[in-house]
This record gives structure tokens, C-alpha cells and sequence, in this order.
């Protein structure tokens, strides 16, 4: 009896411990199976994560269209002239040579067309332009005349204004633009003089545009321009700007006469800045999206 009692508690031992093992066993099922059926909702659920931007390469900047500007600068020159004076008076007679140097500050406006070529980078335009000016000179001589009488007299110019015409040819390198250029100048000068002895005193001035043709007259020079945005360039230039020497002769006064050498050939430096239109301006090529 005690045997069949023993045997009968390890029986029922046995099977609660298979019951709790298979009930073990069940949770772990179900909590895998809860795990995988949350990713897979997770998984169906909409991204929260932006897509990326694609931004397309900026386009290779062109030189070609029409642009329109304003610049600024200063202008630099001496020269050496001749000059004769004669007075209403017995031995009123002088003559011989000095020199001015003139200098003054310069501005105004430029407009313009280029077009880059499409081989070799190769960049060819015209420009017009004008500007006011402010430079001017003058001398003073101190002498005798024919009769030892002293004399003084002051022979000065002004550079009044100035305008040009001309070609540009240059080699762009990307946004970097190095040129030459030359063409047609003309020019608003003031010339203007002072004489005084004993007993006699004289002065005037004269007021001409003047002009011409190359090689008498003309502006050469070179410059280089840089963009500093898609339609905003600068630039630093050089130019030659030149009229031919000429006389002045000035008879205000009976029995008088004045007459100096004078010209126009100043060194001119200037800044400017462009803005450029984009009317003509090649196209920005097509971005094509790859998946």
C-alpha cells in the first residue's frame, strides 16, 4: 500500500511538471509570435524619414548677353608744349616751352554686349561709355619779352568729359575674364590761359569736343573682370585714352596773339562694377534624375 502511494505522487509530480513546462513553453510561442506581428505593423506603418533633397549642380556661368555698369577711377599725364606770346607794345615779343601735368579724379557709366564663343573660351564685345571728369593742369612761366619787360603767363587744360567706343577680346576662365580692348574716343576740353606785363593784361579760354580717327585718336588698353555672382561682375581696367596735339591760338585783344601746344593723352585707371542680363544667355542644361 505505502509502495502504490509513493508510486502514485511521483505519477502526479511528473505530470504537474509536464503541465508547467508546456505552459512555459506556450507563453514563449505567444510572445514571439506578439513580437513579430508588432514589426510587421511596424513595418507597414508610413516612414518618418524625408527623402533626400537632390540639388542640382549650380550652372557654368556665361559670359554672354548684354550688361550694363558704373565705374570710377582717376587719370594721369604730363606733356611738354611750345608756346609764343606777342603784346600791343614795342619788343612785346616771348616765346619757348614748359610743361603741364594734369590729374583728376573720373566716373560715370559703361554698357555692353559679349558673347562667348563656343570653342577655345574665347570671349569678344563692345562697349560704350562715357564719363565725367575733373582733371586739369596748368603752368605758370615767368620771363621777359624782347623789350625786358617782364611777363607771366598760365596756360592750363581741362579734361571737361570723355566717352568711348571700343572692342573687347578676351579668354575667360570660368568667372575670370582677363582682355583687350581699343576703338573710338572723343573728348569736352577746356584750354585756357593768363598773360600779364606793364601795362597790359589778357585771358581767355575756349571750349571744344573734340575727335578723330586711329592712329591721331583712339583708347587702347587692358582689363580684367571677375563675377562675383550669377549677375554681378567686377572689374579693374586700364586704358589710353588720346587726341592729338594741336595749337591754340587766342587774338582777344588787337595786336595780340598767344598761341601754346596742347594736348589730350591721359593714363586712365578705373574700377567698375556690371550688372549682366541673362536675356540671351545660354539655357541651364536639363537634370536628369536616376532611381
Amino acid at each position: 500500500m505505502a509502495g502504490r502511494a509513493g508510486l502514485q505522487l511521483s505519477n502526479k509530480a511528473s505530470a504537474r511538471q509536464r503541465h508547467g513546462g508546456s505552459f512555459i513553453a506556450g507563453l514563449l510561442l505567444l510572445g514571439s509570435l506578439s513580437a513579430g506581428g508588432g514589426a510587421a505593423r511596424a513595418a507597414d506603418l508610413p516612414s518618418t524619414t524625408q527623402a533626400p533633397v537632390f540639388e542640382p549642380p549650380p550652372p557654368e556661368f556665361s559670359w554672354t548677353g548684354f550688361y550694363l555698369g558704373a565705374h570710377a577711377g582717376g587719370g594721369l599725364d604730363h606733356f611738354a608744349f611750345p608756346f609764343a606770346i606777342f603784346v600791343p607794345e614795342p619788343g612785346g615779343f616771348s616765346k619757348g616751352t614748359s610743361g603741364v601735368t594734369a590729374s583728376g579724379p573720373i566716373g560715370g557709366l559703361q554698357a555692353g554686349f559679349n558673347y562667348e564663343l563656343p570653342f577655345f573660351h574665347i570671349v569678344a564685345g563692345v562697349e560704350i561709355d562715357n564719363s565725367a571728369s575733373g582733371i586739369r593742369g596748368q603752368t605758370t612761366v615767368n620771363g621777359t619779352l624782347a623789350s625786358g619787360a617782364p611777363a607771366t603767363a598760365i596756360f592750363g587744360s581741362k579734361f571737361e568729359d570723355f566717352g568711348t567706343a571700343r572692342i573687347r577680346l578676351g579668354y575667360a576662365w570660368g568667372r575670370f575674364l582677363p582682355y583687350l580692348t581699343g576703338g573710338f574716343t572723343y573728348g569736352t576740353i577746356e584750354t585756357f590761359y593768363s598773360v600779364a606785363t606793364p601795362g597790359f593784361f589778357n585771358a581767355g579760354s575756349s571750349t571744344a569736343t573734340r575727335s578723330g580717327v586711329f592712329p591721331h585718336v583712339g583708347a587702347i588698353g587692358i582689363g580684367a573682370e571677375y563675377a562675383v555672382a550669377p549677375h554681378f561682375t567686377v572689374k579693374v581696367e586700364y586704358l589710353y585714352d588720346f587726341i592729338n596735339a594741336r595749337p591754340e591760338v587766342f587774338n582777344r585783344v588787337a595786336g595780340s596773339s598767344i598761341l601754346f601746344g596742347t594736348r589730350t593723352a591721359y593714363h586712365i585707371a578705373r574700377v567698375g562694377l556690371n550688372y549682366h542680363f541673362d536675356w540671351l544667355s545660354p539655357p541651364a542644361a536639363p537634370v536628369v534624375a536616376k532611381y
